[in-house]
This record gives structure tokens, C-alpha cells and sequence, in this order.
């Protein structure tokens, strides 16, 4: 295993730079603090409730030198890296379980070089007092060392994931639904009337050479059968017909296809016409969807399209934070941002996270940015503290975390992370 140490200043370091095998890394559970007060002539106490304190991490590695001199070097430099008062980030690189486990010295055989670490989920912020070098022998003429260290948190008492900006309610694709490739589709019928053949493009995407989409429609009405086909199109030249599907009766339909990975074309042009062209009369459709992939899923707008914001509110009414930690994210103790961008107006702010409502008594227009951290709360930089009612949110492992609002809007969460215990 080895150990990365990561300086607030973002400098990265790994023990093993210093000659440092790591054997042990054992977190211990937070520590829980109470506070409760007995009573005269009351039985037991009074409990005010309790809190995690800190988390003990014990680290054990060997390190090797050549001679006393080279020992003291790499003393130094330990102890230059992990002495320090201001702390600093530390996340386990896991050793892959075909490993063996030895000290450096144990056998021979260029042992580093066949180590394979991955980096743990989380990291933690910490300090430790005295990291201690202790001398275990000789082996085959080097000095062989053991290191060990006790880590204390420092902030909060958990592992942490580093912290991110996060797009929760945005015109991004919801995540169960991936986005519609063609532009300007509607949920409103089309009418295609017509003989002779009658071809209507339903829409026109950039593929990816290879890659296999599925194109899906609903038909309204159709007064004969109706081909779904897809063309390799070079400009407004149909260069190869990639695949065609006859649809008998009105209701969704979808099919699957590859696009070429040779032929000079630019798009894919996804398009209805009569089986036969004698046939006259008309035929309608709605929803038209492209996706990458062989599943065909709801329709939706493209992000591009004016009604997408509108459609894709009416879906995150009911999104979710997506927090996956194992202990409640404080608002007051992590310090993550709700940032809010209204898209609509209305008289007030009303923001939910589950049960947890933020209100704000002023007047929200389109445009108006807010940003919400639990102790300071502005709407365009400006500070409406007094008109809110200072709640603030707490991000739960064993509840959904969805989020509801007032007003239609754009929702990122600045800092995010998930907590471990």
C-alpha cells in the first residue's frame, strides 16, 4: 500500500517517494461526545444530545536505508512532511488483492515495481503529533525502519470525497433520461398530407462513425402503412440507406441501427414515407427521439429547444441530490452552497430539500441568482438575510434528498461532497 499526502496548498506527495512501504491503515469510528446534565433528586440525566468529535487514523510502514546518513535524510524529510501544524489531506492507495504483502527487504526481486495501488473513495484532513521511527534491524546490509503514525481529524470527524460544483437541476439530461440527439421535435402532431411517395424528415442529427442509436416515434394517424428509415446524408444528398422499418399501425415505434463507419456523409437524416408510392393521403407523428444506445426511453426535448426548460421543471420537480455519503452533510459544518437561478418569477422564494423549506418574502424574477449556505443568504449579491427564515439544509444518507421549489430555475450545489464515517 502506499499513502498520498496532499498539502492545503494542493502539493501531492506519496510515501513511497521516501522509500516507505505502508502495511497498516486502520480508521477507527468517529468519536461521540454527549452532553447531558443530572438534576437533584431527578433519577439518571438529562440528555442534550451528542456529536461526532474526531477520527483516529493508525498508519504502520517499513522504509529502508543504506547507511545512518541516508536513514537520517529520510527522517528528516518524513518528519519536514508529516510534523505539519496546518494539516493536510490523506487518502489509502490500496494494494490490488494479487499482491503479496512484504517489507522492504523481506525478499529480493524488484518488489516496488510490481505493486499496483488504487486510491481509496475518500480522503481525510488531519494532523499528527509525532510520527515515530523505530529501528527493527539489518537486513541483507540495509538499515530497515518501522514507521507508525497517529492521524487526527481536524474539521470534520469523516472521510471526505474532494469537493465539486454539481449541476443538480439544469438543462442537462435528467439522469434516466438521455438526451434527444434531433432538434425542434414536438409532442404535438405533424400532418403530412400527400402521394407520390411522400417523404417528411422528422429530423437531422451528427452521428458518431460506428456508433449505434435508436430513433423512435409515435404515430397518430395513418391512412396506409409507413416506412421509418434513416439516410447517410452529405449536405442534401442521400448517400446510403442505413435502415428502414414498416410501421402497420399508429402507437410507438422504435428501431435500432449503426451508422457506417466508411461513406463521405455529414448527418443522419431520420425520415417517414409511404410504403408504396402510389399511396395517397396523410399520416401524423409526434415525439420523435434519437438516442445513443439499443433502449428507447421517453421522449424529450433536445436541450437546445426553447420548451425544454419547461419540460425538464416539470421532471426535477422531483430530483434528488445525489448524495451518497454514510453520515447527514451539515450545511452549518461542511459549508456546501445551494446555488439557485430562477428562470420564472413569482412573489416569494419557497426551496425545499425533503422536509427542510428555505422562504425568502422577496420578489423573484427571471435572472435572479441566489446563493444559500446556511448562514449568509443574498439574491443577486445582495444580502436578504431578514427576509428569510435562516433555515438551512442537511443532506441525508437514508433519505432522497429531492428538491422542490416555488419557481422554475437552475440548481448547482458549489462544494460538494460526499462524508463517510
Amino acid at each position: 500500500m502506499d499513502l498520498l499526502v496532499e498539502k492545503l496548498d494542493g502539493s501531492r506527495y506519496y510515501l513511497s517517494q521516501y522509500k516507505v512501504l505502508i502495511t497498516d491503515f486502520e480508521e477507527s469510528a468517529p468519536s461521540v461526545a454527549r452532553n447531558n446534565k443530572q438534576l437533584d433528586q431527578r433519577n439518571g440525566n438529562i440528555d442534550f444530545g451528542g456529536w461526532h468529535t474526531d477520527k483516529t487514523i493508525n498508519v504502520t510502514g517499513y522504509y529502508r536505508a543504506d547507511d545512518i546518513d541516508e536513514e537520517e535524510t529520510l527522517r528528516e524529510k518524513l518528519y519536514a512532511l508529516l510534523s505539519d501544524p496546518d494539516g493536510y489531506y490523506i487518502t489509502q492507495l490500496k494494494t490490488t488483492p494479487s499482491v503479496a504483502m512484504e517489507r522492504p527487504g523481506e525478499t529480493s526481486g524488484g518488489y516496488y515495481d510490481k505493486l499496483s495501488d488504487y486510491p481509496s473513495h475518500k480522503r481525510f484532513l488531519v494532523y499528527t503529533e509525532a510520527p515515530e521511527m523505530e529501528l527493527v534491524g539489518n537486513v541483507n546490509g540495509t538499515l530497515l525502519y518501522k514507521l507508525t503514525a497517529e492521524f487526527k481529524t481536524m474539521k470534520l470527524p469523516y472521510g471526505e470525497t474532494l469537493p465539486a460544483d454539481i449541476d443538480v437541476v439544469r438543462n442537462v439530461p435528467h439522469k434516466d433520461v438521455p438526451v434527444n440527439l434531433l432538434k425542434g421535435t414536438s409532442d404535438q402532431p405533424q400532418t403530412a398530407t400527400g402521394g407520390n411517395y411522400l417523404i417528411s424528415t422528422i429530423g437531422t442529427f451528427t452521428p458518431s462513425k460506428g456508433m449505434q442509436y435508436t430513433a423512435g416515434v409515435d404515430l397518430e394517424q395513418m391512412d396506409h402503412d409507413v416506412v421509418l428509415q434513416e439516410w447517410a446524408m452529405s449536405e442534401s444528398t442521400r448517400v446510403k440507406l442505413i435502415s428502414t422499418s414498416t410501421l402497420e399501425t399508429a402507437g410507438r415505434h422504435s428501431v435500432t441501427f449503426t451508422v457506417p463507419t466508411s461513406d463521405d456523409y455529414d448527418n443522419i437524416a431520420v425520415q417517414l414515407a409511404w410504403t408504396n408510392d402510389s399511396d395517397t393521403g396523410s399520416y401524423a407523428w409526434s415525439k420523435a427521439k434519437v438516442e445513443v444506445g439499443n433502449i428507447a426511453t421517453d421522449w424529450s426535448p433536445n436541450p437546445a429547444d426553447p420548451e425544454y426548460s419547461s419540460w425538464y421543471y416539470s421532471l426535477a420537480r422531483n430530483v434528488s441530490v445525489p448524495y451518497s455519503g454514510s453520515v447527514p452533510c451539515n450545511q452549518l459544518e461542511q459549508g456546501f452552497t445551494v446555488q439557485f437561478t430562477a428562470t420564472g418569477s413569482a412573489s416569494s422564494l419557497s426551496f425545499k430539500i425533503d422536509d427542510t423549506e428555505l422562504t425568502s418574502s422577496n420578489a423573484v424574477a427571471a435572472g435572479d441568482v441566489f446563493l444559500l449556505n446556511g448562514f449568509s443568504y443574498t439574491q443577486n449579491g445582495l444580502s436578504i438575510v431578514s427576509k428569510t427564515n435562516k433555515a438551512y439544509f442537511i443532506l441525508q444518507p437514508d433519505k432522497p434528498n429531492r428538491i422542490t421549489c416555488n419557481v422554475p430555475g437552475t440548481v448547482r450545489i458549489l462544494g460538494f461532497q460526499n462524508l463517510y464515517a
